[in-house]
């Protein structure tokens, strides 16, 4: 049995920048907008990964196609790259929840997390079923005899039919969640309510209480519901007028696990609040400081599937209540 040199030269070159190349590039550009990074440990297992599965690909083009030597490779270089496509996609992160992905766009203050887990366990499972076909057909060629489902159609193709029904599902699933995304909407109202409550001693700021309700909208037009909806806030300072009183870094107060049940898809939700609950410690500083503060909104839910950690932060000037 003759080796197919140029072939595997060919393909070897081809899935080399498909492997290894396009990721790269793709992971550059990516990083150089700001709005992902990827750690170098990543990046080289993804070089580590590529490079087994070029070799797997020149070896799969050594032998003919009607050869069972060719099948029984294909087999294994098209699980292979479900199990490199499952590594891409998160598919490999021991004891996180999220996955590997943030995405940053500091000018607007947002941070996203997400865990693509199904999606990697998807494409491993559509590889799984094609890898079946090639499978099948290594042992046909290998004992010459043909394996059908009821006498109608060949073994191979029912899992080649099924991988490729299954591909085209993962597709569409990316699809709907590129629009849906597309048409979310989050909006903080540009105002607060303050609730300052000065206590036995009006002129003495020491025994007051202060919450703040933030009310922000969310506008749902996407094909999927948003459930379990947990929403961490806090206040920091930025800035202070007097940082004796009121000093700059700290946490001056926040909300603990606001809980929203569901968004519902073609829904646009407004006025939902979140009541923050300012710091004793602090609350004579607030009273009488006028400061920036930071209020930062970290929004953790479940959207088609995909775990999402929305980070927002937004800078609110502070005036002296009294």
């Amino acid at each position: 049995m003759a080796i197919q040199l140029t072939k595997m030269i060919m393909h070897g070159i081809l899935n080399a920048v498909l492997y290894i190349a396009l990721p790269l590039v793709l992971f550059e550009v990516i990083s150089m907008m700001g709005l992902m990074s990827f750690t170098q440990e990543f990046k080289t297992t993804i070089i580590i990964i590529g490079i087994v599965g070029v070799v797997f690909s020149m070896l799969r083009h050594a032998y003919p196609k009607d050869t069972s030597a060719n099948r029984l490779i294909a087999f294994g270089s098209t699980v292979y790259s479900g199990i490199y496509l499952f590594y891409l996609f998160g598919g490999f992160t021991p004891g996180v929840q999220l996955g590997n992905y943030s995405i940053n766009l500091p000018t607007q203050g947002l941070q996203v997390l997400l865990g693509l887990q199904v999606i990697a366990w998807l494409l491993l499972g559509s590889s799984g079923l094609r890898g079946l076909k090639y499978l099948i057909e290594a042992v046909e060629l290998r004992k010459n005899k043909e394996y059908r489902v009821k006498n109608k159609f060949k073994l191979s193709n029912f899992f080649k039919v099924l991988g490729t029904i299954l591909g085209l599902v993962i597709f569409g699933y990316l699809g709907s969640i590129a629009y849906s995304g597309m048409n979310l909407g989050f909006q903080f109202h540009p105002t607060f309510g303050v609730d300052h409550d000065p206590g036995v001693l009006p002129l003495d700021p020491s025994d007051d209480s202060i919450n703040i309700t933030i009310t922000f909208d969310l506008d749902n037009q996407g094909l999927y519901a948003i459930y379990d909806v947990y929403i961490d806030a806090e206040f920091r300072t930025v800035t202070s007028a007097n940082e004796s009183a009121l000093p700059v870094g700290v946490k001056v107060g926040g909300s603990s696990n606001t809980y929203f049940s569901t968004f519902h898809s073609f829904t646009n939700n407004i006025n939902n609040t979140i009541t923050l609950v300012m710091d004793p410690t602090y609350i004579e500083g607030l009273a009488t400081t006028d400061a920036t503060l930071a209020l930062k909104i970290s929004f953790a839910t479940l959207y088609a599937a995909i775990l999402i950690n929305l980070n927002i932060t937004v800078n609110i000037p502070w005036t002296a209540l009294i």
